[in-house]
């Protein structure tokens, strides 16, 4: 949900931001040069974050434990409020320490990570105790304690860094995930190096070289997949309701940083070409601007949809094989969900980056154009259905008119109710030409830019949602109900009838769309051949078509159509 994102992606972003963007804009010189004491500097933006924060996180922690998960344990939330008071503490230190925004994120996700690590490995031996009260007293002092302590012994090697840190000046290149040493083998690194010929294959390893932080993310991912695996934490593909809390402790990192990097994988390259001003100089290359764009976009959505979903669950099939069988704790039936879930997450990122200013910016804009499009869905969907409760869908003119069954649309129907994704598809396709004319020109930090540029996939998105509800998804004409309601006060149940449409529609009160649809009919009753007293009524439509409508007082009704 977008509280359980802005909680924790949006807080560790908001306590970083203003330390990362002196580094972003090479200011941080021009920071420390001014006429004051560092710890001076240092307690103005710790002066201005906390508060940002705190209000931020009491927003989103208010709306993710009231809606999204209301039965959340004491402890655990107390863990979420140390979360927060550790990402403040430690925001500078990590800043400084990576010498970047993105940086930053990446080692509070790190810093994450060796949270659950412990707490699963001290708890893991003592799940089964009943001794173990992850709502006590103690269990709260102890979280509380330990993230004290954590957070003052941060915060102290923040200002102690920042106190003794020398900024020398640089580029890009300072950025520790970037431009970092080397930890690859040099034969593999070898392929990642341009060669004189092969412009395309130049582009792709230029591609892969950008996106070096979130293999080096991946790596984690899958060491902690396996310790997931090793300690048997990872539940069964039917035991996702998690029956403890230890879980949802142990997955929800695994799960969040598997949602940032598939977002990071549509970001990063873009983001940091603008951001280091070298992304005017690509676009002089004697490669046109459209292979430009279709190598980026493939790169990004080959390597997100690796990063964040395809090696995580080889890694668990491995597990699972070692464990017992392969798809132990792997459900395969909901991998194409999930494929299709990161690719359009993806998608919608590298949206962002091409027509935002530096990956900063794209990262913030990403949640509310992800929020955007199902909330302009949800709109006109709601709004046809309004409509439809008025008029009746177009699918019910159509067969009222035509004569048709009312059950034909209903495989359709059924099929659009279980799989959203096709209610996004114009939009997407919509993006996807968009992505390429963004691409193409220099972006600003102008907001009014960005609201024009998602205004039409908003609208695009409202209108097919709203054609969709009004036209065959919602309908409350109910021709089977009426018909029976009417046949009903002749007492079919004792004697054969013969009626036509128009004798029926005289002794009830039909809708008009009903009226139409039996205009011409005839209409056979019998009782019904059972031991439960009942009939069954023949409807041969005006058509052709010939329905069937079987009632029985104690088991309801039946209908089915056919020629």
């Amino acid at each position: 949900s977008l509280s359980f994102l802005s909680f924790f992606f949006g807080v560790p972003l908001l306590a970083t931001l203003s330390l990362g963007d002196e580094f972003r804009y090479r200011t941080l010189s021009l920071w420390l040069a001014q006429p004051s004491s560092r710890l001076q500097l240092w307690g103005e933006k710790m002066g201005v974050m906390c508060p940002a924060v705190l209000s931020a996180a009491l927003v989103s922690g208010i709306v993710m434990f009231s809606f999204t998960w209301p039965h959340t344990l004491l402890a655990y939330k107390i863990a979420a409020a140390v979360y927060v008071i550790v990402t403040m503490a430690s925001a500078t230190l990590c800043t400084l320490t990576t010498k970047s925004t993105l940086g930053s994120l990446a080692l509070d996700a790190g810093i994450l990570f060796l949270g659950a690590l412990f707490s699963g490995g001290v708890e893991a031996p003592f799940r089964s105790s009943p001794l173990l009260d992850r709502s006590s007293a103690g269990t709260i002092t102890v979280i509380l304690a330990f993230g004290i302590c954590f957070a003052a012994l941060t915060l102290w090697l923040g200002a102690r860094k920042l106190a003794r840190f020398q900024a020398t000046g640089g580029s890009s290149g300072e950025d520790l995930l970037i431009a970092g040493p080397s930890v690859m083998p040099e034969a593999l690194a070898e392929w990642f190096r341009s060669r004189p010929s092969g412009a395309s294959l130049n582009l792709i390893r230029k591609e892969f070289r950008l996106l070096r932080p979130l293999w080096l993310t991946e790596l984690l991912v899958l060491l902690y997949v396996g310790f997931l695996g090793t300690f048997r934490l990872l539940p069964a593909p039917s035991k996702w309701e998690l029956r403890t809390g230890l879980e949802w402790a142990l997955l929800g990192p695994l799960l969040s940083v598997c949602v940032a990097m598939a977002g990071l994988a549509g970001i990063l390259s873009l983001g940091e070409e603008r951001s280091s001003g070298t992304r005017a100089w690509q676009m002089t290359l004697p490669v046109s601007a459209r292979r430009q764009w279709l190598i980026k976009l493939v790169v990004a959505m080959f390597s997100g949809l690796a990063c964040a979903a395809v090696f995580p669950v080889l890694a668990m099939i491995v597990g699972g094989a070692v464990f017992g069988s392969p798809l132990m704790y792997v459900n395969a039936h909901s991998l194409p969900d999930v494929l299709i879930m990161f690719g359009v997450l993806t998608f919608t990122c590298f949206w962002c980056a091409c027509a935002a200013n530096g990956t900063v910016r794209a990262a913030i804009w990403a949640v509310p154009v992800t929020a955007a499009i199902p909330f302009a869905s949800f709109a006109g969907l709601w709004l046809g259905k309004e409509l439809a409760q008025f008029t009746g869908s177009l699918k019910d003119f159509m067969v009222s008119s035509l004569r048709l069954s009312p059950l034909a649309f209903t495989a359709v129907s059924d099929f659009a109710r279980s799989t959203a994704l096709w209610l996004f598809i114009p939009a997407m396709l919509l993006g996807l030409i968009q992505s390429y004319r963004l691409f193409r020109t220099e972006p600003d930090e102008s907001v009014v830019r960005m609201l024009r540029a998602i205004l039409p996939l908003a609208v695009v998105t409202m209108l097919w949602s709203f054609s969709a509800s009004a036209g065959f998804l919602y309908s409350l004409w109910e021709p089977f109900a009426e018909t029976r309601q009417a046949l009903d006060q002749f007492h079919p149940a004792t004697a054969k009838l013969e009626l036509t449409g128009e004798d029926l529609a005289r002794s009830s009160s039909f809708t008009a769309l009903t009226r139409r649809w039996l205009r011409g009919a005839r209409i056979a009753v019998a009782p019904a051949h059972s031991h439960l007293p009942g009939y069954l009524a023949t409807i041969h439509l005006a058509s052709g078509l010939e329905c069937r409508l079987t009632v029985t007082h104690y088991g309801g009704t039946a209908a089915s159509c056919g020629n």
